[in-house]
């Protein structure tokens, strides 16, 4: 019944290679689905993958160092990317 109280094990952080590496894969994936966006603008489909990529990504690059100074570009391209939905609606 109290099982939620006890301490859950130690969950190992991945390591600084590991979360470049997941940063470039999110980045790779944030530049495939712009380029479907340029070609079909008001697809929703894909602005809803888009921004839920840009949300992942923004934890990821704030974990890397490498990718780190690209926090505040992903901001400016959400709030671009908030002013299509608008547009489509």
């Amino acid at each position: 019944m109290f099982g939620f109280l006890k301490k859950s094990p130690a969950v190992e952080q991945p390591s600084e290679q590991q979360q470049d590496h997941l940063a470039e894969l999110s980045r790779e994936k944030i530049t495939q689905l712009e380029q479907l966006l340029t070609i079909n603008p008001r697809d929703g489909e894909t602005q809803k993958q888009l921004m839920l990529e840009y949300n992942r990504a923004l934890s990821l690059f704030a974990k890397s160092r490498r990718y780190r100074n690209e926090i505040d570009a992903l901001f400016v391209k959400i709030d671009e990317l908030r002013n299509v939905v608008r547009q489509s609606i």
